[in-house]
């Protein structure tokens, strides 16, 4: 059972997501097409046990079935991934699956425009959702030929993922985030740029699919660091103490901070719920944006 924190706030994501559903006519009881959901959140923030209280909320207060997937599963194959580090060999942000530009946009735009524009999934004609391995090619990870497959029409569709739904910004914006960095300035300038860009075509390839945003933001993001720290502690008290170090696990935090310093206040142009954390995940500031 979900504790009493994480059920208030699938609750309020919840509430705010049946509100859509019924605003927009859509859902099985309306013959219409899912509700599309775009949703980020930080590593650590709890996104991922949320969504999954969120469509156990939704089912069971709101007679809705909900479908989620993850952004990670839509990462380019090992070839892929590699090609774009060998395209970008000054850039150690893409060196490896994460950052925009490291998912198969093609795959991701073909599955919502079936789940926007059908045929409804069925049994007969599942929607498959790709898997990706993170395990394969060292660490490097591989698509998985193991696919999660929707088999019924459904009432929501939620994609989340840590940094879908930032918005590319301007150059001067850019570099004024990019110099106050504290990981950001690390890296040349140049680097951030061509997130920027991919960032455009996330949003150019899949933005006009969904039809709201969810966004997890915590009052700072320094609070990630503590965040994985708490999830590597708690694996390896599991598993006998296999995973990285405290240092190791910091480094890795690293190399998606300076995304987060200069694109992380960004919203896309949808309606969003925002929910701000503090260190705690506790929310302490739940607001509706309107978008453009």
């Amino acid at each position: 059972m979900a504790s009493s924190a994480i059920r208030f706030k699938a609750e309020l994501l919840s509430t705010f997501v049946s509100k859509q559903v019924a605003a927009a006519g859509l859902g099985v009881k309306a013959g219409k097409r899912p509700l599309l959901v775009s949703m980020q959140g930080p590593q650590g923030s709890g996104k991922s046990t949320l969504a999954a209280e969120m469509v156990k909320v939704l089912a069971d207060e709101h007679g809705l079935k909900c479908a989620v997937a993850s952004m990670d599963d839509f990462y380019l194959t090992y070839a892929g991934l590699k090609a774009v580090a060998s395209a970008n060999p000054n850039n150690s942000l893409l060196s490896g699956r994460g950052p925009p530009g490291t998912h198969d946009l093609p795959l991701l735009s073909s599955t919502l425009a079936r789940l926007r524009d059908g045929p409804a999934p069925s049994q007969t004609n599942p929607l498959h959702i790709p898997t990706f391995d993170k395990s394969q090619n060292e660490g490097y990870g591989e698509r998985s030929t193991v696919t999660e497959d929707i088999t019924a029409p459904i009432d929501v569709f939620v994609l989340e993922g840590w940094s879908l739904g930032f918005a590319p910004v301007d150059a001067d914006t850019l570099r004024e985030r990019w110099a106050d960095g504290r990981v950001a300035s690390r890296h040349p300038i140049e680097s951030l740029q061509t997130l920027d860009t991919n960032l455009a075509e996330t949003e150019r390839s899949t933005g006009d699919k969904f039809d709201c945003h969810i966004a997890i933001r915590p009052i700072s993001y320094d609070f990630v660091y503590d965040w994985r720290l708490q999830a590597e502690h708690n694996m390896k008290a599991k598993n006998g103490g296999k995973g990285m170090t405290d240092d190791v696990v910091r480094a890795f935090v690293d190399r998606y901070m300076p995304v987060y310093e200069v694109f992380g206040e960004g919203l896309p142009e949808r309606q969003a719920l925002v929910l701000t954390f503090d260190k705690n995940r506790e929310v302490v500031d739940p607001s509706v944006d309107e978008g453009a």
